[in-house]
């Protein structure tokens, strides 16, 4: 029998039986014949043919793979890759009639085991109740592989991509099956395995045979892989097994750059960008205005990496370097995930040959919509299909005026809104607002810059007479803002932020609440997050948050507040409102509803979110350490810093239903030796405790991050 005709069979009936047996008597290559094109899908069985893109079935998660039924719907998707494995082996059979006669032997060996792992997995299901068919099954494979041009593309696409994937599966669910007892499966899954590593093995001989000499294999195979395919879809969504790339021959630079690469495998992605001088680019419409302000320029730098706190692993985050490979494993290990990495150029735009520019998107997520991000995003709104939300009405959501003037309007909290800031707009106003709260019987009053910008936001005044710097202050804000809003300074208990996400047309969704830590003089320090948010407080407070139902009022009233604010502004995205408990001059815990709005992004909301990363129990702590907090700890430098707080809180990790989750320890965002001022640092467990309680106090007299605007 010819080769030829073997594949023939094997590609184009429509009978399992033939597809599935193998060649009778030897086969002879003395004929290729012509090119084969292309057929739209392969021969099948009714009951097998391929299911569009929307019809199809949610495998069982691993906590019900005990279940003998939901283990055959995971044994009926691992069949219908090996069928579909082996339809495109003798496809590359046919559309290779010129390949070498060793490369089509390989092929045909790699083909026969793919048979018997189909037929392997038939078995087994059937044992466990079902049919092969009985499922809608997926042409994913067939779709990506099946246009390949040359037998490179083959091994590239099928071998080096698909087949290593499943070095994670097989090795991974062989020992979920073990662990249940259930011994067949998990030898199934050890055999297929063990065959893996060949095939893997010999894609990659090839592979070393037609790729351009002098290229590494990383770089030559991501140059073959055209989009949508890339490195990711050769890692599967379960631990990953560089044990058994090493015996199929991958070297450990490709295992290394492997483990860590990261783009969507199929999801629309998102694309996330740090631009904390939102709030200076929302007050003077200046994209470049990050320019004028060196600290928060920095900052963007040191902390481009920050929304990998905030994305998911598919999505795409804008950053003006890569993180070293080295730092990317450490946020791994610690349960954190890498994202999609896209260097923007030197004026902090995406390169005009980036592909980015042409693909289809998800949300667009700056940390603030605002003149900065809009220049830098407008050309992915086409394909996010999405417009721009930047206009007057957005900047004047930046505003501490708005706040003020919510909290005055709050019918169903009368003694908050009874202490709401107001706005001033010349000197002398300001003044007799300052005298309107001092004869309130209030020790000393803040006067508040609309658009906080760095070292200018606020002033605390104690009597009716300014010093020579708060009226200097005053004066230039005016003329540069056109109003200050003056409010009293209260006696602060706990500070805390409540998130929200925002949908032009809805009411916003409250998200959660976090813990806020800053210092004696309102300035940021750190954020805390925990599955009770009532924990974080003190016990007055905690009551006082019970009395006053203040989580009844963010969740039910407060969003129709800002609803209204918003209007139809277009604003969409991440909101923020800061507020706090302070004592009365009787010594009673008040409730201050709003103090700020942030419509953008905070710290408070990258606490939030990184829960996601930590064991169910723990709590997460955020903080930014800056270079003189370092010279202050005895360090050298952030470095060491660095090093000292890794030390100190070593990372430990816990698996929670087949994912890896921090539960204890310091993690360094960005790569401690990169960094030029700043360094950010995700605390979990008992280190989250620890850094805000017991090393807070010391810390409070230091230099903070609030000498940078956005946090």
């Amino acid at each position: 029998m010819e080769l030829r005709a073997f594949a023939e069979r094997v590609l184009l009936s429509d009978s399992l039986e033939e597809k599935l047996a193998p060649p009778a008597g030897l086969l002879t290559d003395g004929d290729p014949g012509p090119v084969l094109l292309t057929p739209d899908a392969p021969g099948r069985p009714d009951g097998l043919r391929m299911a569009g893109r929307g019809d199809r079935v949610e495998l069982p998660p691993e906590r019900e793979l005990h279940r003998e039924e939901q283990r055959a719907v995971l044994l009926h998707a691992f069949a219908n890759h090996e069928l579909l494995a082996t339809e495109l082996m003798a496809l590359a059979i046919l559309k290779f009639p010129d390949a070498p006669r060793a490369f089509r032997r390989a092929l045909l060996q790699t083909l026969k085991e793919e048979q018997i792992h189909t037929r392997l997995y038939m078995e087994r299901m059937a044992r466990c109740g079902l049919k092969f068919g009985d499922l809608p099954v997926n042409g994913f494979f067939w779709r990506h592989v099946s246009d390949m041009e040359t037998p490179i593309d083959y091994v590239s696409r099928l071998s080096l991509t698909f087949e290593q994937a499943n070095l994670d599966y097989s090795r991974h669910f062989g020992a979920v099956f073990a662990r249940m007892g259930d011994d067949d499966t998990a030898a199934l899954l050890e055999r297929i395995y063990d065959d893996e590593i060949s095939h893997v093995g010999v894609g990659l001989h090839w592979f070393r045979k037609w790729k351009q000499s002098g290229e590494s294999d990383w770089d030559a195979w991501r140059k073959v892989l055209r989009f949508p395919m890339s490195p990711a879809r050769a890692r599967g969504n379960v631990p990953f097994n560089a044990e058994g790339r090493r015996k199929a021959g991958l070297d450990d630079s490709f295992i290394a750059s492997l483990e860590i690469f990261a783009q969507s495998r199929g999801r629309t992605p998102g694309v996330f960008l740090f631009n904390p001088c939102a709030e200076r680019c929302a007050l003077t419409r200046e994209p470049d205005a990050v320019k004028a302000d060196r600290t928060t320029a920095v900052l963007a730098r040191d902390l481009d990496v920050l929304p990998l706190l905030l994305c998911h692993a598919e999505d795409v985050v804008l950053v003006q370097r890569v993180p070293s490979a080295a730092h990317l494993r450490l946020l791994i290990a610690a349960g954190l995930h890498p994202a999609e990495f896209e260097v923007v150029d030197a004026g902090g735009h995406i390169a005009a040959a980036s592909l980015l520019r042409r693909r289809k998107l998800g949300a667009l997520r700056p940390w603030g919509w605002s003149a900065d991000a809009a220049a830098v995003l407008a050309p992915l709104a086409a394909g996010a299909r999405t417009e721009i939300p930047w206009n007057d009405g957005v900047r004047g959501l930046y505003s501490k005026a708005n706040a003020a003037a919510l909290l005055a309007g709050l019918a169903e909290l009368p003694d908050a809104a009874a202490l709401a800031g107001i706005v001033a707009r010349s000197e002398a106003e300001a003044l007799q607002v300052v005298q309107h709260w001092l004869s309130q019987g209030h020790a000393a009053v803040v006067m508040k810059a609309p658009w906080s910008l760095a070292g200018r936001a606020m002033q605390r005044v104690s009597g009716t007479e300014l010093t020579p710097s708060q009226q200097a202050w005053l004066s230039a804000t005016l003329v540069e803002q056109g109003c200050v809003v003056v409010e009293p300074w209260l006696d602060r208990v706990a500070d805390f932020s409540v998130h929200y996400d925002v949908t032009p047309g809805r009411v916003p969704e409250l998200r959660g609440i976090v813990r806020l830590y800053n210092d004696s003089g309102g300035r940021f320090i750190a954020c805390e997050a925990a599955r009770m948010f009532g924990r974080l407080v003190p016990p007055e407070a905690a009551r006082a948050l019970h009395e006053t139902k203040a989580g009844a009022f963010y969740e039910s009233v407060l969003p129709a507040h800002l609803q209204r604010l918003i209007g139809d502004s277009g604003f969409r995205g991440p909101l923020g409102v800061d507020a706090f408990f302070h004592r009365d001059a009787a010594g009673a815990v008040r409730l201050r509803p709003v103090v700020e709005i942030n419509p953008r992004t905070t710290m408070g909301r990258v606490t939030l979110e990184s829960r996601r990363f930590a064991a169910p129990e723990s709590s997460v702590a955020w903080r930014i350490f800056y270079q003189r907090h370092a010279k202050e700890a005895g360090c050298a430098g952030l470095v060491e810093l660095a090093e000292k707080l890794r030390a100190t809180w070593p990372v430990e990790t816990q698996e929670c239903g087949g994912t890896v989750r921090l539960a204890h320890g310091a993690v360094c965002l960005n790569d401690p030796a990169e960094a030029t001022q700043f360094l950010g640092v995700l605390f979990a467990g008992r280190a989250a405790s620890q850094v805000l309680h017991a090393a807070l106090a010391p810390v409070e007299s230091a230099p903070t991050v609030a000498a940078a605007p956005g946090l």
